[in-house]
C-alpha cells in the first residue's frame, strides 16, 4: 500500500536496479571485467566479509591471520548480530583477487548502504574515511553519501580490504531499516560517475518539473479559497497539492542520500506527508460529496493527523499501522467515490475518469517493471498521477462555477436558509447527545479497564522475600491501562531463590493474559527444571497460546548463596555493580522474546558476587522513558545512579531510580510499565 501512495505522489520514482546475488564463501573472491553487469557496469561483490569486534589497527595489515573471525555480512542484520558480540565497533576483512584487465584500472567504491563512519584501507593503507571516524561514539559524524571513492588494485595478486566501522546509533538504525552496516560494491569509475550525474541531472529535471505543476496547482486553488472562503474545497485541494508537493521534495532527496541516517530525517517526513495527503484527499471528496455528516468527517481528519504525527515519532513500531491507515483511507476515498456514482453526482464522471487513468498508469508501469511489455516507467506515471490531478482541479473549477450561478439564484430563498438554520440546531444536539453518549461509554470502559488493572496487580507478590545475605526490593508502576510488566519468585527446598521478570509486547488484555499463563509456567516450572529448559518450556506453552504478534521478554536468575546464574530473552541488559572495581557493568545476553521459536538456543551466564554487589533486572519502560523534549532516558543515566547509590539499601537504590524518571518525565504519563527490582549483597 505504501509502494502505491508513493507511486502516486512520485510518477517519477526509478525503478528499482539493486541486484543480489549469492557467493559461496571463500577465502578470496574473484572478480573480472567479466562479471560487470553491461548496462550499469557494476561488480557485485559478496556481502559477507571477515569480522571481529573490538579495534586494533593491526587488523588492517594484509598479512594479519583472520582464520579465527566470523563470516558475516556487512550489513549486520538483526540475526547477523546474534552470533557476534557487537558493541558498536569492530573490523571487516576481504580478500580479493583481480584480473588482469581491472589491474591499474579507477574503480569505483560504490557505497550501497553505510549507517555510521569508517575507514577503508587497501592492503594496509587508509585509502578512504568515510564520514568522520572516531573511537569516541559522541564525535563520530555519519557518512552522509556525497563522496565517489576511488581504488585501484596495484597488481593480480590478492588484495586485502579492510574497514575500520563504527556505528554509535545502532539501535535506532536496527529499528528504522533493520541493520546497522554498510555495503560496498565495485564499479567502472568512469561509466558510473556518467551515470550517477545523468541519473541526479534527470531526477532533479523531472522532480522540478513535477514539483512546479504541483505548486502552481496549490497556489491557484489556495488563492481562489481566498477570494471566496466559503467554497472549502479549493483549501483542501490546495493542501492535498501542497502535501504532494512536500512528499516530491522528500523524496527527491531521499533518492540521492541513499540509506544513510540522513536518509531517516526525509524518510519520517514522507511517510508524515504520506498520510496527511490522503486524509485532505478524503476531505476533498467528502466535501464533493456533500453528504457525509460533518463530525465523521472531521474525525477522520483528526484522526489522521495524529496518526501521521503518531508515524512520525515512531516510524518503527508503527508499521503495521502506518499500512492499516493508508487502506483505511484509500478504502474511504474509492467509497466516497462509489457513492457519488450511486447518486450520479453531476460531474463525479471527471474524477473517476482521473482515478481510472491513475490506475491505468500503475498497471502498465507494474508490466514495464516486469518487462512484460517495454516503455518508460516515469513517464507513464507521470501521466497518471498528472490526469488525477488535473481531473480534480477541472472539477473544482467547474463547481466553483457551478456555485456562483447557483449563489445568484438562492439570493431570494429565505425559506430555503430558515431550513437550513432549524437543521444545522437539529445537528448541534445530535452532536451534543454524541458527545454525551460518548462521555458515558468512556467512563465505562475506564472503570473496567481499572479493574482489570487492579486484578493484574493482586497477580504479583505483594512483597520481597526476606533471606540471610540478600537485600532484596522490587518495584512496579503501571501504565494508564492493563500492561505487560510481571515480576515474581520463588524460593527451593535448598535455599536458592530464583527471580523472575517479564515484559509482555503492548498493553490491555492480551498483555494480561500472557502475564498470567508466565506466572502459571513459571510456578509450574521452578522446582523441576533448569533455568535454560525453564525459558524453553515458557516460551513454548506461551506460543500454543496462537496470540498473533505477542511475545514476551523475560530474565530468570537463580540464586544460591553468592553463586548466580542468569539467562535473558528480549530484555534489556542486567546491570551488575561491582564494589572491588566500583563500575558498573551490562550483562548481555541475546535471545529472542518468549512466544516465538521454542527450540531458540538460549545462553546461561555465571557469575559470583561479592559483598557489596548489586544487580539491577528491569524491564525497558524506565530507559524508553521520554521527557517533554522527546529525548530518551537511556541506559547510561541508569547506570550512573546506580553507581553513585552503590553504599544505599536495595529499596533506597530503587527510590534514587524512581526519582530520576520523575525529574526526567517532568510529569508526564509513562507510556510503559516500568520495573524495578535490586539485589545487592550485603556489607558485613
Amino acid at each position: 500500500m505504501t509502494l502505491l501512495l508513493l507511486l502516486l505522489v512520485c510518477p517519477f520514482m526509478t525503478k528499482a536496479q539493486e541486484s543480489f546475488f549469492q557467493f559461496e564463501e571463500e577465502s578470496v573472491e574473484l572478480i573480472s571485467a567479466e562479471n560487470m553487469s553491461d548496462r550499469e557496469r557494476i561488480l557485485y561483490i559478496s556481502d559477507r566479509w571477515k569480522f571481529s569486534p573490538g579495534d586494533d589497527t593491526r587488523w588492517a595489515e594484509p598479512d594479519f591471520d583472520d582464520t579465527a573471525w566470523e563470516s558475516i555480512s556487512t550489513n549486520l542484520t538483526t540475526s547477523d548480530l546474534s552470533f557476534v558480540e557487537w558493541e558498536g565497533i569492530g573490523w571487516f576483512r576481504k580478500q580479493l583477487q583481480v584480473s588482469s584487465e581491472l589491474v591499474g584500472k579507477p574503480l569505483a567504491l560504490v557505497v550501497d548502504r553505510h549507517l555510521g563512519a569508517s575507514e577503508v584501507y587497501l592492503n594496509g593503507k587508509k585509502v578512504y574515511e568515510l564520514g568522520r571516524f572516531s573511537t569516541n561514539p559522541e564525535r563520530v559524524e555519519a557518512y552522509s553519501g556525497n563522496e565517489l571513492p576511488v581504488v585501484v588494485f596495484p597488481n593480480e595478486e590478492i588484495q586485502t580490504l579492510a574497514v575500520r566501522f563504527i556505528n554509535p546509533n545502532n539501535i535506532e538504525s536496527e529499528r528504522m531499516f533493520g541493520y546497522n552496516g554498510f555495503r560496498f560494491l565495485l564499479a567502472d569509475w568512469k561509466a558510473h560517475q556518467t551515470n550517477v550525474l545523468s541519473f541526479i541531472s534527470e531526477w532533479t529535471g523531472t522532480s522540478m518539473f513535477f514539483a512546479g505543476v504541483l505548486l502552481t496547482f496549490a497556489l491557484i486553488h489556495f488563492l481562489l479559497f481566498l477570494f471566496y472562503p466559503a467554497e472549502k474545497r479549493n483549501l483542501y485541494f490546495s493542501l492535498f497539492a501542497g502535501g504532494l508537493l512536500f512528499i516530491t521534495y522528500f523524496l527527491y532527496r531521499l533518492e540521492l542520500v541513499h540509506y544513510t541516517f540522513e536518509s531517516i530525517f526525509f524518510l519520517k517526513f514522507a511517510l508524515f506527508f504520506e498520510i496527511i495527503v490522503l486524509v485532505f484527499a478524503v476531505k476533498l471528496m467528502h466535501a464533493i460529496d456533500q453528504n457525509q455528516k460533518s463530525l465523521y468527517s472531521n474525525s477522520i481528519l483528526v484522526v489522521g493527523i495524529a496518526s501521521a504525527a503518531y508515524v512520525y515519532f515512531q516510524p518503527a513500531s508503527s508499521v503495521w499501522f502506518r499500512e492499516i491507515m493508508i487502506l483505511l483511507l484509500v478504502i474511504e476515498l474509492i467509497r466516497t467515490l462509489l457513492v457519488m456514482f450511486r447518486k450520479r453526482r453531476e460531474g463525479a464522471w471527471i474524477i473517476g475518469a482521473g482515478m481510472m487513468f491513475f490506475v491505468l498508469g500503475l498497471i502498465v508501469s507494474i508490466l514495464i517493471n516486469f518487462q512484460l511489455m517495454s516503455g518508460n516507467v516515469k513517464m507513464v506515471n507521470l501521466a497518471g498521477s498528472g490526469l488525477l490531478i488535473l481531473s480534480m482541479s477541472i472539477f473544482l473549477s467547474r463547481e466553483f462555477a457551478a456555485t456562483q450561478n447557483s449563489l445568484k439564484q438562492k439570493l431570494s430563498e429565505v425559506q430555503e436558509l430558515s431550513k437550513r438554520a432549524l437543521e444545522q440546531e437539529r445537528i448541534s444536539k445530535e452532536r451534543e447527545i454524541e458527545k454525551r453518549l460518548l462521555k458515558a461509554e468512556n467512563e465505562r470502559k475506564s472503570a473496567e479497564l481499572e479493574e482489570a488493572r487492579a486484578l493484574q496487580l493482586s497477580m504479583l507478590p505483594q512483597k520481597m522475600p526476606l533471606l540471610l545475605g540478600y537485600d532484596l526490593a522490587v518495584y512496579m508502576d503501571t501504565a494508564t491501562e492493563v500492561g505487560g510488566d510481571y515480576y515474581d519468585y520463588s524460593v527451593e527446598q535448598d535455599g536458592a531463590l530464583v527471580l523472575a521478570v517479564g515484559d509482555a509486547t503492548g498493553h490491555g488484555l492480551k498483555a494480561g493474559i500472557m502475564v498470567a499463563a508466565a506466572k502459571s509456567y513459571f510456578h509450574t516450572l521452578v522446582h523441576e527444571v533448569d533455568l535454560i529448559t525453564m525459558l524453553s518450556r515458557i516460551s513454548s506453552g506461551l506460543k500454543n497460546l496462537n496470540m498473533r504478534l505477542m511475545y514476551m521478554g523475560f530474565i530468570l536468575m537463580k540464586c544460591k548463596n553468592r553463586k548466580i546464574e542468569l539467562t535473558i530473552a528480549g530484555m534489556p541488559p542486567v546491570l551488575h555493580y561491582s564494589k572491588k572495581k566500583n563500575r558498573v557493568e551490562r550483562i548481555v545476553l541475546k535471545g529472542l522474546p518468549l512466544g516465538g521459536s521454542a527450540n531458540y538456543p538460549y545462553k546461561k551466564k555465571s557469575l559470583e558476587l561479592e559483598e557489596g554487589d548489586i544487580l539491577l533486572l528491569m524491564s525497558d519502560g524506565l530507559i524508553e522513558l521520554f521527557n517533554p523534549d522527546r529525548e530518551i532516558l537511556g541506559m547510561k543515566r541508569v547506570e550512573e545512579i546506580l553507581q553513585n547509590s552503590a553504599d544505599y539499601s536495595s529499596s533506597d537504590i530503587i527510590q534514587q531510580l524512581n526519582q530520576l524518571a520523575e525529574t526526567w518525565s517532568a510529569g508526564l504519563d509513562a507510556h510503559d510499565d516500568i520495573t524495578l527490582m535490586v539485589l545487592k549483597i550485603p556489607e558485613n
